[in-house]
């Protein structure tokens, strides 16, 4: 097998047929591209400066002309030999010196063309994109299977990928379509009928947080691949691996980019790393983004995260019913077909899903079609229509409820699951700096149109403005505060859900697009915001408290709910009520400072206010934080003043476009006065930023 990858391709474009009239012309024809497979066409677009940087202010909307053009890639091929495609989005017509050899369509499923001896000119059609819904609009219209999320999102502008997004392969392997099972403790593993693989008591495969994620690695014919061995039931969304109860503590999760063929390998174990390092056990798969890769599939399977996969479907503004027409029906029953079958392999995968937020059930006919495939080739998986379904399972709100409602909201919802909802926020400060030129970052609202342009759906400016008393007037300050109100707001959503015993997917772990406001708890570039921390001490279990507000206002006390250890502490660090468990409760005017904790422990710390708002955030007198670089790779963080530092945040400092990411162990910390605390950092450390409310080092 050789690989035909890289960039030893050509690309041009061409308005209706003309196209046609090249796919055998001289390889020194001018005009023609440098283009880079496996890839897309506007990433070649904009390396070969016929675009400008896509991901700066408004610029993605110069390239939305490219998708309505075919785009016709070529290449010089020695054969003889079996060319492998496998995957070009959408629908590709494969000529060997000028002679049509392959015609296919679909992006997720791969196909082949015969080359014969001697050297040929490959060349590959790119038809124009198909037509297909953005977010708002209606699903029956969509007849493809294809990613929804770049005809135009709440998180991602128009940016309709094509291009041969998978590699591309001379003389492949035969495919393996392994079955694993688990049988009275017996694994077995067949390879076309024939047994390759049985293990008594074989060792078993865990989730993230619960075991070791063995895995057994093998060859068939020449072809390697890897099998775990687990018992997985979904049933009335109770999760149980190997007989044991988890609770669902996961993420769910958008293509890595919206120029998904664009390589990125590293990118893609970071992000999934940080998924784990969070204590996640499960990565949803929402239906608007792709059928993941087996680079993914590899690595949730080495991570111990379980995959919930949905086919790509969603829902639409207008309607959300998918299409009935016979040929659309088939068309994703014969994708299915394909799919199901390449990763079936994994033990990470855990549960099919027909789409996202559709309207129908188990009779409408394209999901009764994927249920009739998933249950005949892939049986032991778990299947659901759509989610959410009935009240079992509930989606949103997407956005902060306010400082007097959103603890509330989440404290009295009842349903088994919450898959789906989230708190909007801005994006990290160099994220920001990079995609927004300094004259244009201010005001940071929807009356700017660049700001209207990345994000719109999420600006919520006004509510930060409500809740920071409407004393907001810079771009740092604005975005202190709402990544705050993101934190705070997640972190409360995920631990009220797992105090009532429910399972939580937060929206969104990462975004394929830089947005200047988002869900997302990872930025485009990959670092976390604040939010992603607090999610994180959710799923480890540390202590969470039962309360009403941040803001108490004219409320006359505070009050809270543990089952552990807590305490009021002033801002001086003096407690002034504590239980062991049950009910704290303190009058606000017992405390010397409009700023106060609830303490639960060094990593479960509240941040609250004896006014209105959160505004005295903004008027705290400075703390004394003391910061060393110690032997072990690490940051020893004192707090040597007379008052706590709060919403300490580190970050990495490096230009946005250095490589590599910075990772710290634990992140958003409060110190009270002479309490010191060690962070492990790792990564291509260089300058850090150290700063909080009233700790800027």
């Amino acid at each position: 097998m050789s690989s035909l990858g890289g960039d030893d391709w050509q690309l041009k474009g061409w308005l209706g047929d003309e196209w046609r009239w090249y796919v055998n012309k001289p390889w020194d024809m001018p005009g023609w591209l440098p283009a880079r497979v496996p890839g897309s066409v506007l990433d070649d677009l904009v390396r070969a400066g016929e675009l400008p940087d896509l991901w700066f202010e408004r610029s993605s909307r110069l390239g939305e002309w490219a998708p309505e053009r075919t785009w016709l890639y070529r290449r010089r091929v020695t054969g003889p030999g079996r060319v492998r495609f496998e995957g070009v989005d959408h629908e590709a017509t494969v000529f060997v010196d000028g002679e049509e050899a392959a015609r296919h369509a679909g992006a997720f499923t791969p196909f082949e063309v015969d080359v014969p001896s001697g050297e040929h000119l490959l060349a590959v059609a790119v038809h124009a994109a198909p037509e297909s819904e953005p977010q708002v609009g209606e699903t029956r219209r969509v007849e493809v299977h294809k990613s929804r999320m770049g005809y135009g999102w709440d998180f991602c502008p128009r940016m309709v990928h094509q291009g041969i997004w998978r590699p591309v392969t001379l003389d492949p392997p035969p495919e393996l379509f392994p079955v694993v099972t688990l049988d009275d403790d017996i694994g077995t593993v067949e390879v076309d009928g024939e047994v390759v693989l049985r293990v008594d008591a074989p060792e078993l495969w865990w989730p993230n947080g619960m075991g070791e994620q063995h895995l057994y690695d093998l060859e068939v014919g020449g072809v390697r691949f890897a099998v775990g061995f687990r018992e997985i039931s979904f049933d009335d969304y109770e999760l149980r691996v190997n007989s044991v109860p988890v609770p669902v503590r996961g993420w769910n999760w958008v293509p890595l980019d919206a120029l998904y063929g664009v390589p990125g390998a590293e990118k893609l174990a970071h992000l999934l790393g940080l998924a784990a390092r969070a204590n996640a056990n499960l990565i949803r798969v929402w239906g608007g983004g792709l059928i993941e890769t087996p680079e993914f599939y590899d690595l949730c399977d080495r991570l111990g995260l379980l995959v919930w996969q949905e086919f790509a479907q969603s829902s639409s503004g207008i309607d959300s019913r998918p299409s009935d027409d016979p040929d659309f029906v088939a068309t994703m029953a014969a994708d299915a077909r394909q799919i199901v079958p390449r990763r079936r392999v994994h033990p990470a995968l855990s549960i099919w899903c027909g789409g996202n937020e559709l309207d129908g059930d188990d009779s409408t006919p394209v999901l009764a079609a994927l249920k009739q495939v998933v249950r005949e080739l892939d049986p032991e998986r778990h299947w659901l229509p759509t989610s959410p379904v009935g009240e079992a399972d509930v989606h949103g709100p997407w956005e902060h409820q306010g400082l007097r409602d959103h603890n509330e909201h989440y404290d009295t919802r009842t349903s088994k699951l919450h898959s789906e909802f989230g708190v909007e926020g801005m994006t990290n400060r160099r994220a920001l700096e990079a995609l927004i030129a300094e004259e244009h970052r201010w005001p940071a609202d929807r009356s700017n149109p660049v700001y209207e342009h990345l994000g719109a759906w999420w600006n919520n400016a006004p509510l930060v403005q409500e809740a920071f008393g409407g004393r907001i007037e810079d771009i740092e300050t604005m975005r202190r505060c709402s990544q705050w109100l993101q934190y705070e707001g997640l972190r409360y959503a995920v631990e009220a859900t797992l105090r009532r015993g429910a399972g939580t997917i937060p929206w969104q772990l990462n975004e394929p697009y830089p947005n200047a406001w988002c869900t997302c708890a990872v930025d485009h570039r990959g670092d976390p915001k604040p939010a992603y921390w607090g999610v994180g001490r959710a799923y480890a279990g540390v202590p969470s408290a039962r309360f009403a507000t941040a803001a108490w206002g004219a409320l006359g006390d505070a009050r809270a709910t543990v089952n552990s250890p807590a305490r009021f502490v002033d801002l001086d660090g003096r407690e002034v009520a504590g239980v062991e468990e049950g009910e704290l409760r303190a009058p606000l005017d017992v405390f010397a400072h409009d700023v106060f904790l609830l303490d639960l422990g060094p990593r479960s710390r509240y941040v609250m206010t004896r006014t209105e708002n959160l505004g005295p955030l903004l008027d705290l007198p400075p703390a004394a934080i003391h910061v060393e670089r110690t032997s072990s790779n690490g940051l020893l963080l004192a707090n040597a003043g007379a008052v706590a530092a709060l919403g300490i945040v580190l970050e990495d400092a490096r230009p946005s476009d250095e490589a590599g990411w910075v990772s710290f162990s634990d992140n958003v910390l409060d110190l009270l006065p002479g309490e010191e605390r060690e962070i492990t950092v790792d990564g291509p450390v260089g300058e850090l930023r150290v700063e909080g409310w009233n700790a800027h080092v």
